[in-house]
């Protein structure tokens, strides 16, 4: 009886603790995409890191490791907000690693044009954060990028 309270009672804390950490994925990404450096820029923590890796039928596949400073950068040189596509609440996964850090994981696709071809366009997206300053902050950040011809 004690165990159909306890799970009666946490259940639904446990529920809205993933439901926060993806509300703090899906927030982390829209001021990632919107190439905005204020928004985007309270979200990091001091060490944080981004890595896409563009993997091309046929060719192979390609890693750009971006430092903090140079992503930062790149915003303020392209402060237009980017057109790929947002990840839904639905497609998030999160993965508890700690009691204060959590990774992330969400999957987009798109239809593209490159050289005259049409492509699917499937982005595997994962920001891990720690919670730190009384809030989720962004540690790591890996994109990678498949094309599939059509």
């Amino acid at each position: 009886m004690k165990l159909i309270f306890a799970l009666l009672f946490l259940g639904p804390v446990i529920a809205n603790a993933a439901e926060d950490k993806v509300a703090v994925y899906l927030n982390f990404e829209q001021a990632y995409l919107s190439n905005d450096v204020s928004l985007f820029t309270p979200l990091l923590s001091k060490n944080y890191t981004i890595r896409q890796t563009l993997h091309i039928p046929g060719i192979g596949s390609d890693t750009v490791p971006v430092t903090k400073a140079q992503l930062l950068e790149g915003m303020k040189q392209n402060p237009k907000p980017s057109s790929l596509p947002r990840s839904k609440a639905e497609s998030v996964k999160v993965e508890t690693i700690s009691s204060n850090q959590f990774c992330a994981n969400s999957q987009t696709l798109d239809q593209v044009v490159v050289a005259g071809k049409n492509y699917e366009e499937k982005e595997l997206r994962k920001a891990c954060f720690k919670h730190e300053n009384n809030r989720y902050e962004a540690i790591s950040h890996t994109i990678d990028v498949y094309y599939r011809e059509l």
